[in-house]
């Protein structure tokens, strides 16, 4: 199957992936990566990866980081995606065939809680927006697991996200804030059966620590998404305002 077929198959739902997640969708996967492609090529010029390392993409949905890091880790490195959901894996693998690094990369649905490889197999782990969709009680079980599969002076990377820094323009701060409050307060009070932690990015940090990493280093990024919008970025900034919105 294409990748254009499997991107019309999915497009027109309402945007849930297999996992039953809003935010989880394929569409809406695309639309974030479009929004904020430049500045995740920051990101990635920041992990200073080496030609010849093997990464672990965890979560790799899409398939939407793994052309960038087998850009960094070419010839000789290796990408390996992972992820729960059938349908995105479909669409990564369909989509390799138009990739220049397509010897490089592989992808399999997989057990983020059972890793289906050796200890110390891989130089680096990166787990991208993830630990949101996972409850506080099993947040060091996931992450002690990826801490097996890393080689020893190899690096963990967890990049997550805080919705309380997100800004959003020309929503008058007075409402936004209002807004973030109550889906907070929501959270807390009535938590969803579909687990979704919008303000884990600021917990990150101390759960690295409990699971007896070392050598933490901490990156903040500021991702202004300003006018004159692509027709991605309005999707996504709707969407994730009406999600905010209904969440509330």
């Amino acid at each position: 199957m294409s990748a254009k077929t499997v991107e019309k198959k999915y497009k027109n739902t309402l945007n849930k992936g297999d996992t039953g997640l809003e935010l989880s969708g394929l569409q809406w996967l695309l639309d974030h990566h479009k929004a904020k492609e430049k500045y995740r090529r920051k990101m990635i010029e920041d992990l200073n990866l080496q030609a010849g390392d093997v990464v672990l993409d965890l979560g790799s949905g899409p398939g939407l980081w793994s052309d960038l890091f087998a850009e960094k880790v070419a010839p000789n490195g290796r990408v390996v995606g992972l992820d729960l959901s059938a349908e995105l894996i479909d669409y990564a693998k369909s989509k390799l065939s138009k990739s220049p690094y397509q010897e490089m990369i592989e992808y399999q649905q997989g057990d983020f809680f059972h890793l289906p490889y050796e200890d110390e197999t891989f130089d680096v782990v990166f787990c991208g927006n993830s630990l949101s969709y996972v409850n506080s009680d099993s947040r060091q079980y996931l992450l002690t697991e990826q801490k097996r599969v890393v080689k020893k002076g190899g690096r963990l990377v967890a990049k997550e996200f805080d919705d309380a820094t997100t800004l959003v323009y020309p929503v008058p701060p007075e409402l936004w804030l209002k807004v973030l409050a109550c889906s907070a307060q929501v959270q807390k009070e009535k938590p969803s059966e579909e687990c979704f932690d919008n303000f884990v990015g600021r917990q990150v940090r101390g759960i690295l620590i409990d699971v007896g990493l070392k050598n933490l280093s901490t990156i903040p990024y500021t991702i202004p998404i300003l006018p004159p919008l692509s027709p991605e970025a309005k999707r996504y900034v709707t969407e994730a305002i009406s999600w905010q919105i209904n969440t509330a």
